[in-house]
């Protein structure tokens, strides 16, 4: 595969499954029987019909991960489900405030301290306002941001 090629840098390949595929237990199935299990494996689901304990249940039998995704759609923050080693985090709002990032803080910190890598990604944007979204909810969470080249 491919993958192996980034040695330990990888933390995880992403699969995001679209909107109109809905669920499909056997093709699910298919792919966790066929994903090489040194290479870590995330699960991006945008049907609503993915959202299922059984399903929850079959990645984390795999050891794959399940993304929670922050929509801007959402009127409230998504659920965290922790399927897999580590938790996967896509926040594709426009902005977050200095609440909004307290409060995802306060969200990811039971997960570190238990031990678990976070991936956490903010939108991109054509003027590196993700990065500063990043640094500061790294400064939230007790770490310093990585050293800005330049």
């Amino acid at each position: 595969r491919p993958y192996r090629v980034f040695g330990e840098r990888l933390g995880t390949v992403l699969l995001r499954v679209p909107d109109a595929l809905v669920r499909d237990d056997a093709a699910l199935d298919r792919v966790l029987r066929a994903w090489p299990a040194d290479v870590p494996l995330t699960f991006e689901f945008q049907h609503p019909s993915w959202d299922d304990d059984w399903v929850h249940q079959r990645l984390g039998a795999a050891g794959a991960a399940l993304c929670v995704t922050d929509l801007p759609t959402l009127d409230e923050p998504p659920l965290i489900r922790l399927t897999g080693p580590f938790l996967y985090l896509r926040l594709r709002r426009d902005d977050y405030g200095p609440a909004d990032l307290e409060a995802w803080a306060a969200r990811i910190e039971p997960f570190r301290s238990a031990g678990q890598d976070v991936y956490c990604f903010f939108k991109h944007d054509p003027v590196g306002h993700a990065a500063e979204l990043a640094g500061e909810l790294l400064v939230l969470l007790g770490d310093r941001p990585a050293p800005v080249p330049g």
